[in-house]
């Protein structure tokens, strides 16, 4: 898995981030595939059980099930990291840089742990710490979680007001990873602070092409569509954003905007 984990995105709680990370691809923490089961161990306490517990949102007794597996597989990198990203989960940030620094002592190869570790130092509020994370990894040899470290950084950059460094890091990963919806609409989020409005807008109607109803893409495109003088066309993506996502924050604010925006004459159009 990779903050993806797939690198967790601004403002997202992590919990929902790191659910959403576990079951799809992207950038964030990282989860190297896993070796292929062992059919003579198959009933032994394994990683991938807590895994899957955790995509499932059973975060607790992925915790409980991953302690356990430490015991039966205490040389095993992948457990200590299955661990971590339980722990990141919950929030509990200083014992995931724990589970995930244990890891690292057991593999110091082992990028996805390294990775991960960068999102949790990142979360507690550690930056130095997680940028050298992140760095390391991309200093590193070549390997996929390099676009996840470049994600990553530029969430870093962002949080610290260096938008100019967070859109090269976005454009990066991008690069790496033409698919990458997350990378889209972060970049498109740095851009507005840059004030970008045109390449802005093109981000965020890319994430719009593959998530219709996405709420930040959709109040966003209108923002800059608003900047441009198009009213018409911002008040559809309004619309969109308020329907998506009433209860978010760009929903709320696309409604209040709806509330607000004079009605055209009877008779008009």
């Amino acid at each position: 898995m990779t903050g993806r984990p797939r690198a967790l995105r601004a403002g997202a709680p992590a919990a929902a981030a790191l659910l959403a990370i576990l079951s799809a691809a992207g950038c964030g923490p990282s989860m190297a595939s896993p070796p292929k089961e062992n059919p003579i161990l198959a009933d032994l306490v394994d990683y991938r059980t807590g895994l899957s517990m955790l995509r499932e949102g059973r975060a607790d007794e992925a915790i409980q099930l991953l302690v356990a597996a430490r015991k039966s597989s205490p040389r095993d990198p992948h457990v200590p990291n299955a661990l971590g990203l339980a722990l990141l989960y919950k929030n509990d940030y200083p014992n995931a840089v724990r589970a995930f620094s244990d890891a690292l002592s057991l593999d110091a190869t082992f990028v996805e742990a390294r990775n991960n570790r960068g999102v949790a130092w990142l979360q507690a509020g550690r930056y130095d710490d997680a940028e050298a994370d992140f760095q390391a990894v991309l200093d590193g040899p070549p390997t996929p979680d390099k676009v996840n470290a470049h994600y990553n950084l530029g969430l870093l950059y962002e949080k610290r007001e260096r938008y100019r460094d967070a859109e090269r890091e976005f454009s990066l990963a991008i690069a790496d990873a033409p698919d990458d919806i997350q990378a889209f609409r972060a970049r498109g989020l740095v851009r507005m602070k840059l004030d970008q409005s045109a390449g802005a807008l093109e981000d965020f109607l890319v994430v719009l092409k593959t998530e219709d109803k996405d709420a930040v893409a959709n109040y966003q495109a209108a923002i800059c569509l608003l900047g441009s003088g198009r009213r018409d066309l911002a008040g559809k993506f309004m619309q969109r954003a308020a329907a998506a996502a009433p209860e978010s924050e760009e929903g709320r604010k696309a409604k209040r905007w709806l509330e607000n925006e004079p009605r055209p004459p009877e008779g008009n159009p």
